[in-house]
This record gives C-alpha cells, sequence and structure tokens, in this order.
C-alpha cells in the first residue's frame, strides 16, 4: 500500500454553512455550540439560537466561579457532572448575586450600586435597571416584566422603561383589605399570587396597588397537613397549571398540589405526567417536558445552597439522591452560594 503523502497539517474537511444548524440539533453541551459558533463568520451568521437548536441542550446549574479574575460564573453540565469551560457573560463581583433565572435568562442583583440585570446566557443581551430596592424577598421575571416581592408589597418594572413602581396587594371583594402575599408567577400569560394562606389568587398591576382576585375558598386538610409539616411552600408551574410545592421538614420529601380550575382547589399529584420541575433557593425556576435529554421523569431537581451541585427527589418511588461536584475556584463551604438552574432548551 502506497504511504499517504498529505501533509500532516492539511485542513479538515469544510462543512457548508446551511448544514451547521442540522449539526447544532446534536450537541448536548453549550460548550460545543458556542465552539461551532465561534468557528468562523459564517457559522457564527447561520447558528442563530433558538429552541430548535437548542432542543437537545439538558439542564445547566449556575455555579459561583471565583478561581478567575474578575470573579465571574460557570456552568455545570447535569448529566456529565462536570465543570464547563464557559463562562456566562453575568458579572459576579463581591456584591452581586444571582436572585432569579426564567430558563434561558437570569436576573443579577448589585447591592451596593442598587442596580438590578437580566442577562441572556445563549445571546448576551443584557439588560440593565438601575435604582432597584435594596431590600426584597423574591425575585420574578415574567417576559419584559420584572417583579421584586415583599409579603404584601411589590416593586415591579418592564425592561427597558426603567422606572419602578412600589404598589401594595390589596384583596378584592367584600374585605378589601390589605393581604399578605408571599409568592408570584406568570403562567401561559395569567399573574397569579400565592398568599400566606396557601390561597391561589389573580394578581393584575395597577399603579398604586397589585388587586388579587381569589381563586376558591379555604384550602383543604390536605394542603394544611402538608403546609403544617413543611418548613417551607412555593408557587410553581407544570404543562400550564400552577403547582403549589411543599418541602417537608424533617425528611429529604416534595409535596406537590396542583391547581384544579374547574373545582377551584389544590389537589395532591403524586406524579407529573414524566414532566420534571428545577427548584433553587430563589424558589421555582422552570419545568422541562418528558424525555428531556439528561434527566429523570416525575422528579423535582433542587439546586443545593452551600455545595455546588444537587437533589433529585423522585414522586413516584420518593427517593432522593443528592449529588455534589467539586471544581477548582469554587467558593468555601461555608459561603452561601446563589445558584440557579439554565435551561438552554426553554430559549
Amino acid at each position: 500500500m502506497a504511504a499517504d503523502k498529505r501533509p500532516a497539517t492539511a485542513a479538515a474537511p469544510y462543512i457548508p454553512a446551511e448544514l451547521i444548524p442540522d449539526i447544532a440539533r446534536h450537541l448536548t453541551t453549550l460548550q460545543d455550540f458556542f465552539s461551532l459558533r465561534a468557528a468562523c463568520r459564517s457559522y457564527r451568521a447561520a447558528l442563530f439560537p433558538s429552541r430548535a437548536v437548542l432542543a437537545s441542550q439538558p439542564p445547566h446549574l449556575l455555579v459561583p466561579h471565583h478561581a478567575s479574575s474578575p470573579r465571574s460564573l460557570a456552568l455545570v453540565h447535569l448529566s456529565r457532572r462536570s465543570l464547563l469551560r464557559f463562562r456566562s457573560p453575568v458579572p459576579h463581583p463581591f456584591s452581586t448575586a444571582v436572585v432569579a433565572s426564567d430558563g434561558a435568562r437570569v436576573v443579577t442583583f448589585d447591592r451596593f450600586a442598587r442596580e438590578l440585570s437580566v442577562t441572556h446566557l445563549i445571546s448576551g443581551e443584557r439588560v440593565r435597571v438601575p435604582d432597584a430596592p435594596f431590600l426584597f424577598y423574591r425575585a420574578v421575571l415574567a417576559g419584559d416584566l420584572v417583579l421584586l416581592i415583599t409579603p404584601g408589597w411589590v416593586h415591579y418594572c418592564r425592561l427597558g422603561d426603567g422606572r419602578w413602581r412600589e404598589t401594595c396587594c390589596r384583596l378584592g371583594g367584600s374585605d378589601g383589605g390589605l393581604h399578605m402575599m408571599v409568592r408570584m408567577l406568570a403562567v401561559n400569560g395569567v399573574l397569579y399570587a400565592l398568599l400566606n394562606t396557601c390561597q391561589l389568587a389573580v394578581a393584575e398591576l395597577r399603579d398604586d396597588t397589585v388587586e388579587l382576585k381569589l381563586l376558591g375558598g379555604e384550602v383543604s386538610d390536605h394542603v394544611r397537613n402538608a403546609w403544617m409539616e413543611s418548613k417551607d411552600f412555593t408557587l410553581g408551574e407544570c404543562a400550564g397549571e400552577p403547582l403549589l410545592i411543599f418541602k417537608v421538614s424533617f425528611k429529604p420529601e416534595y409535596k406537590v398540589f396542583r391547581w384544579e380550575s374547574g373545582e377551584q382547589r389544590w389537589v395532591r399529584a403524586m406524579s407529573l405526567g414524566r414532566r420534571t420541575l428545577f427548584m433553587s433557593g430563589n424558589g421555582f425556576d422552570a419545568w422541562l417536558g418528558p424525555d428531556s435529554p439528561g434527566i429523570r421523569g416525575d422528579c423535582i431537581y433542587e439546586a443545593l445552597p452551600q455545595a455546588a451541585g444537587w437533589s433529585e427527589y423522585s414522586l413516584v418511588d420518593n427517593t432522593c439522591e443528592i449529588v455534589t461536584i467539586e471544581y477548582q475556584g469554587a467558593p468555601e463551604l461555608d459561603s452561601v452560594r446563589k445558584q440557579v438552574w439554565v435551561l438552554p432548551s426553554l430559549y
């Protein structure tokens, strides 16, 4: 057989730019996705981020990375359980914390500058909103709307508007008095509020108040019992239905109730139809449908607050697995890490 006379430095075969989106649909890490985009100008021009080309991307966990200067945020690949070389465009100085996520976007808050930023991790687009309130309990991102929640009060701002509005929460109807709202979430364009009684309401933003329209009556004994044995509860969503999620105090267990609109009440959900919920220290982040890559169905994935890792709780058999990831540049173990989920397939 004749020896191969080609030089060792021969260029790799050229792939036509029109085939690049089809190749990207099979990539399973954001690192590979961005490497493909950076290969040449024609590839970058052909490869627009979209839900179609990112459908095979599994969830990633956004974690602090202190080895770089300035400090940044890095991504942990869920199924590979390793840190990616990719660094997010989100700044992470000492005074900045990640306070919310809705899939591909994250909200950061610089408490010294009182500046809130919404950054799209895939496109790199970033919107800054100055003069944010210093104290708030929860942050919610709903389309172009940012809500900062303190029990009973809401600050909200539309991206691009730059003007914060402060409103109290008022329950409409016979009492018309102030009511303690503790969570908010947008589901299919409807803004819901969860009250401190575990009751659900529809919220309508006004200049000086948030009008709450209560749905249903008193909660059932099943909800009260779950409430009594839980250390926390939050408002979530799955397949267009609001969820009430309890985290049991004395063991790794979750109890989930879905909102039955016809009966106007919370009903215990023993499964999610093979769907998966993602939670973090901010509460509910997002959900993914059946057969999503790299994850288990009928599970709740919650980011751990003080380690680079997460818990995987199965609603089917009530088992819980704890996953922790060690990496160079991780903060000290006693540091409270603001970690949220990044779900590229929800672009």
